[in-house]
């Protein structure tokens, strides 16, 4: 039953109640006024027992009525209100208990509706923040940068797997835990608290400082970058809003360094080149503009500034291609079918007077029938005559230096091969890098470190390829291919 309907009842009874007393006394009052001309004692007491017991079913009923009728409304919504305050607290309920069909069991069902809908928003939000948390996680632990969160208090609340390896540290062991206290027995941890303590902050004049971690290897530089965390909080009048975190970023910064250090050296290497002719040339000429000096000297002197006329011209054209590879302007080439054999017979009489001057004995194994190749016949002479003049460099006086020339399928491949002191297998790639070198006793003197770059530049454009086999003390063997012409 409703509680609007048991409302309706109890009032209707107590209305059929009234209207029965008023009845009852009306019919009596009538009857004394019209027809009745003397009251038996019996029937006077018959009347005033009638109305009593009317007057006392209504106080009974008006009484149970004003008890029972508030009590009716009020303790269905006082139960949905304990259950409401249930499930909004920190409980596991989740709905509300639906007692009858009444109008309190319909809120009731409405409102186990609107938590059920909410729970559903709920969950759909729990699994976005989830999925996005994930995302993040996996942005933070794929970087290559180390990166560490610190909160207001100082307190570690992220570290990627870069910072920790880089602090020699696990994640858990940095997790949660004072920045402050690790440092005491982390000297890598409190070299990076200094910028922060000292507020050299990202963005600021003060250049961001670089630390070096050994352990890393060929990569040890890093550069510290720390963030503030702003926070959205009203400042306190007259001082600047407290930051809620600062962000320490690890940036690897090795490949500039290399790159300052490959400039510094390519610039010695460059005035060393340059300044040696120059000065031949200046002495050269001075020695030419002496009187004593007689017309065969004079000869050796001309011939000697126009070789190292030569030499500068051709570091100089070096450079020109490398500048002119950068902007992008590419490799301009002359492509017709060439033999082979004449490129090798050419640049092997251009090196002759190395070969001779360090006594070093050349084999040629090129077979007749070895077929024409697709190609630039000045650039790949250009390459090698370069191969040539570096295994002439690094071979020790009287070796043999042996070139071999084979069909290799749709290829002709070309071997380059000496005795000199080898490079080790982890600087096979590097030594074709510009301005690169090779960590090893002797000195490169003669060289730019541009050769092998260019070198590569120029077989790859003609379609083939440019590598070196070696091994420590085993010599190097330099090979390149190009297609055969059809």
């Amino acid at each position: 039953m409703s509680l609007k309907l048991k409302i309706r009842l109890s009032i209707f009874l107590l209305l059929m109640l009234l209207l029965g007393l008023g009845g009852y006394a009306f019919l009596t009052i009538n009857y004394l006024e019209h027809g009745a001309h003397s009251i038996e004692q019996h029937d006077f007491n018959m009347a005033r027992l009638a109305v009593l017991a009317f007057l006392a079913a209504g106080t009974v009923v008006g009484i149970t009525m004003m008890v029972r009728l508030p009590r009716m409304v009020v303790r269905p919504l006082r139960r949905l209100a304990v259950d409401m305050e249930r499930v909004a607290g920190p409980g596991a309920a989740t709905r509300v208990a639906v007692g009858r069909r009444d109008e309190v069991g319909s809120v009731a069902t409405a409102v186990n509706r609107v938590l059920s809908q909410a729970q559903n928003d709920r969950r759909a939000t729990l699994a976005e923040l989830f999925i996005e948390r994930n995302r993040m996680q996996s942005l933070v632990r794929s970087l290559d940068e180390g990166l560490l969160l610190l909160d207001e208090r100082g307190t570690i609340v992220l570290a990627n797997p870069v910072a920790g390896f880089l602090l020699g540290l696990t994640e858990a062991e940095l997790l949660d835990q004072p920045a402050a206290k690790l440092a005491e027995t982390n000297e890598a941890l409190r070299a990076l608290l200094v910028p922060l303590a000292e507020a050299n902050l990202a963005g600021d004049a003060v250049p961001d400082p670089v630390f070096t971690f050994p352990h890393q290897g060929d990569a040890p530089h890093y550069q510290l970058s720390i963030s503030p965390i702003e926070t959205f909080g009203p400042a306190a009048a007259g001082r600047a809003a407290t930051p809620a975190g600062y962000i320490f970023c690890l940036r690897n910064v090795s490949i500039f360094k290399k790159l300052d250090e490959v400039k510094s050296g390519f610039l010695a290497t460059i005035s060393h080149e340059l300044k040696t002719p120059l000065a031949s040339i200046k002495l050269s000429l001075m020695l030419m503009q002496n009187e004593r000096t007689d017309a065969a000297a004079r000869q050796r002197l001309a011939a000697g500034i126009g070789e190292e006329t030569q030499r500068l011209l051709s570091m100089v054209g070096q450079l020109i291609d490398v500048a002119r590879l950068d902007a992008g302007a590419g490799i301009k080439l002359n492509v017709q079918a060439m033999t082979l054999a004449d490129v090798i017979h050419f640049a092997t009489q251009t090196v002759r007077p190395q070969l001779d001057d360090k006594q070093i004995r050349l084999d040629l194994h090129v077979p007749d029938a070895l077929p024409a190749v697709h190609g630039d016949v000045e650039k790949t002479t250009w390459v090698l005559i370069n191969l040539l003049s570096n295994a002439i460099r690094y071979s020790p006086p009287a070796a043999p230096l042996v070139i071999r020339a084979v069909q290799w399928g749709e290829m002709v491949r070309v071997s380059v091969e000496d005795h000199g002191p080898g490079i080790a297998p982890e600087f096979h790639k590097r030594i074709f890098e510009r301005f690169a070198g090779v960590p090893g006793p002797q000195p490169q003197t003669g060289s730019s470190g541009l050769g092998l770059s260019i070198s590569r530049e120029f077989i790859g454009a003609q379609g083939g390829l440019l590598w070196v086999e070696s091994q420590p003390e085993m010599g190097c063997c330099f090979l390149f291919t190009l297609p055969v012409a059809v």
